[in-house]
Order: C-alpha cells, then structure tokens, then sequence
C-alpha cells in the first residue's frame, strides 16, 4: 500500500512534498556553508540524541493492571518493552548510517570516550597510541525527537478475559501495535530546526499472546523484529528516515584540500572517494556567509576561484595534485569537477 509523505519545514504549515523539496534543498545548502561545509558537500556530520517517550509515559499509565493481574474487558495495553527509547535511538543511529548521507557521531557515549582521552592526558597510557584530547569531530546538527505514538494492545477473540501475568485459557488473542516517531534536525550553531518529519508503523497479527510477544526483550538493532511492535517499529523509523533524507539536497561530489607541502597539494579523497589520476579540478575558497539584516538568518556564501589542479597519484585514502594555475591554496578550501 503505497504511503503518504508530509514533511514540515521551519513552520506550523503542512505543505506537499514536492513544494518542500526544492525549498528545503537551498534551505540545507544555505545552512551548510553557516556551519562549516561546503554547499555541495556529500555528508553532514551529525549528531543523534535519544529520542524522548512521552507516548510511552501515557500507555504505561492507561495500562496500569488492577490487583491481580486481571483486565476484565476483552482489550489490554501491553507495556513497552524495557529501555524500549533508548534501542529505537540505537536502530535510528544505525538507519542513517546505512543511508550513507550522514556523518554520524557518537554522543550517548561521550564520557567513555572523554575517559579514554583523559586517561592518555594523565600519563597512563603509551603517547603514541593513546587516544589524544581535542579531536572530538564537532556536529554541524543535531538529531533529536520523540516517539509521540505508542499503542501496544491485546485483544481476546475467543470471549475470555485476559491476564497479562499468568495468561487465562481463550482461543486465540490479537496483538496490535502502533509506533509513531516525530523527528527535528536542528543546527547545531544556530538551534535552528532544518527540517522536521514523522513516520508511523503499524502491524498486527493473530495467535497465542504469549507466543506473538515473547520476543520483545530482545528487540534491537541486531534482534528480533518478528513481533507487531518490532515489525511497527520499523515501519516507522524507515519511513521517518525516508522523509528526511528525501528532503536533502542530492550530494555533488567535492572534497577537500588536506595540506599543501612543498608545492603537492593533497586531497582527502582516493580511489574510494570518486579520484582518478589526471582529473583536472578547481579549488574554491569558501567566503564568509551572507547573514541577513532583518531575519539573521544565513543566506549562503559567495565561493572564490582560486585556481586549478590537476590529480597525478591516487591511493585508497587520499591524493595528491600538482598546480595547474592559481595560488594560494590552503588547508580546508574546496575542490570540485570542473564543468
């Protein structure tokens, strides 16, 4: 059954998708060359926080079961799973990875990571192998969101009652579940929210309950998703991706300059980032962004041409380029196929 997209951007407004995709892809290259990366640049780095579960927080309490453990009406609202925000954050992280579009940096486990450095800092680990302080990749945004539709039930089909702890004898129950997931992606310098998207799953199916819901402890982002929450889970956290990345600008190939020694400029782009020996490619120096008077919104940056290069040695990582014309060219300016 095909699926409907809605996708709102930086307003209150629901607007169709075709309208949001040439508004939002000037709007991202806009605030990319604001935070740091170029306006063609094929990845953004970025930051995921755990989703919120206010949605979670409302079943929990419309399910509450009566001493005893027994639900005399014929539908009960099965709780979520432990930790189950926290595994849906973890199963995000891993779907816009494996979009390839996205950069994503670890941030629920910062203090191991600050550990680790600070461990080196103090001299307890070999210098040369320790992890050094100050290179923590900085984000140019952020992920952030909330699952704001939860809806996990049990209904007898066979007349009896249900008992959610010790399961009463009725023929068959059916398990329903509905999972919604609202996310923002705001930047990181700004806090202002790029765009925003929703996705939805549901799923449901018939049997013995215990049997449908037995494996939702183990639902993650390498475990089961054969239940109706797993299977709706899914559902919502591709579609929400789907949205999101739809709306992005379609990446042009840049890259960058690494260092410039003794007249060799070397790129951060190799064999496995789109390079072969003899393309000529010209270098851009990024100006400072346009920053509106009325709004202080960015409205993009000017580049300057600075010359060409031409690429004589390849390797897996990264390139080097002799000087074709121009000068001047630096750390961090940016390199393009010329058209």
């Amino acid at each position: 059954m095909p699926r409907s997209f809605v996708l709102r951007v930086r307003s209150d407004r629901i607007v169709p998708l075709a309208a949001i995709l040439f508004g939002i892809a000037g709007a991202f290259r806009a605030h990319a060359q604001g935070i740091g990366v170029a306006p063609e640049a094929g990845k953004l780095r970025l930051a995921v926080m755990d989703l919120n579960g206010s949605a979670l927080r409302i079943q929990q309490t419309e399910g509450q079961m009566p001493q005893g453990g027994v639900q005399t009406s014929q539908t009960v609202a099965l709780p979520p799973p432990p930790e189950f925000a926290r595994t849906l954050t973890e199963i995000l992280t891993t779907t816009l990875i494996n979009t390839g579009r996205f950069v994503v940096l670890e941030r629920q486990q910062m203090q191991a990571v600050i550990a680790e450095q600070d461990l080196n800092a103090a001299g307890r680990v070999n210098q040369e192998t320790g992890a050094a302080q100050g290179h923590i990749i900085g984000a140019q945004a952020m992920m952030t969101g909330d699952i704001t539709g939860y809806s996990y039930t049990q209904k007898s089909l066979g007349g009896g009652a249900l008992n959610v702890i010790k399961p009463l004898k009725v023929s068959a129950s059916k398990v329903s579940a509905q999972v919604v997931i609202d996310l923002r992606m705001v930047d990181a310098a700004t806090g202002e929210v790029l765009a925003s998207a929703k996705g939805s799953g549901n799923a449901s199916t018939t049997g013995v309950a215990t049997d449908i819901t037995k494996d939702d402890q183990q639902i993650s982002a390498s475990g089961s998703w054969s239940t109706p929450l797993g299977q709706a889970s899914r559902a919502a956290i591709t579609q929400v991706v789907e949205q999101l990345v739809a709306g992005l600008p379609e990446p042009k190939w840049s890259a960058k300059i690494v260092e410039v020694r003794d007249g060799v400029v070397y790129l951060n782009a190799g064999t496995d980032g789109g390079v072969s020996s003899g393309q000529v490619l010209e270098v851009y120096e990024v100006q400072p962004p346009l920053i509106d008077p009325d709004t202080g919104r960015n409205l993009g940056a000017p580049d300057k041409l600075l010359g060409e290069i031409q690429v004589e040695k390849v390797q897996a990582g990264f390139s080097t380029a002799k000087v074709v014309k121009g000068s001047g060219f630096a750390r961090n300016n940016v390199v393009r196929r010329k058209t």
